[in-house]
């Protein structure tokens, strides 16, 4: 982004030292200050409201960030708590999500990303320690395609060995795919 702000019609050698100087000089150079100033206001206040932030968090509305090279970076864990009643897993909660299962329930897969984008969810599960079956769904209609070793009854029996599972659409939550890892101990 270039800037818009004028430096070149500021006459530097004005006024001339040892000389009565026009006071048009003055207004011209003060004018062009002035309107470079409000230039300048202009464009920092856009780059505050649309840059990156290092102290504070970014939201980029979707826009594409391209050829970055990430070292280091995380993913945050929303923790869900325990789930007693029948409840949608948001997307919008982020890709790790940690479930405690407290009752029979169905969990509807929701909120995805806009067709065309990726978004994936993984779900780290247990039980209250009693063994309880999740029922899986997806929100507004989708249709879950399942891999081949997803168990026909999703039972979760382990207060401290999770079950791990991923869930991820392509195309807004019309199909979503899952993916059994099994329960680790």
């Amino acid at each position: 982004m270039a800037s818009g702000i004028n430096s070149t019609d500021i006459d530097g050698n004005f006024p001339v030292a040892g000389q009565d100087n026009d006071s048009q000089g003055f207004r011209d150079n003060f004018t062009t200050i002035k309107n470079s100033l409000a230039t300048a206001k202009t464009e920092i206040s856009t780059l505050q409201s649309t840059s990156a932030k290092l102290n504070a968090e970014n939201e980029f509305n979707g826009t594409i960030v391209n050829g970055a090279s990430f070292i280091g970076t995380t993913e945050e864990v929303y923790p869900q708590g325990n789930v007693t009643a029948s409840q949608n897993v948001s997307f919008t909660n982020g890709h790790y999500q940690l479930i405690q299962v407290g009752a029979d329930v169905t969990l509807t897969l929701a909120d995805w990303p806009a067709n065309n984008t990726m978004g994936k969810i993984r779900l780290q599960i247990t039980s209250d320690g009693t063994p309880r079956d999740i029922t899986w769904s997806v929100a507004n209609g989708g249709a879950l395609k399942y891999a081949a070793d997803w168990p026909g009854i999703f039972t979760v029996t382990s207060q401290t060995n999770p079950i791990f599972v991923d869930f991820w659409t392509t195309n807004a939550g019309t199909t979503v795919f899952a993916q059994y890892h099994g329960q680790y101990t």
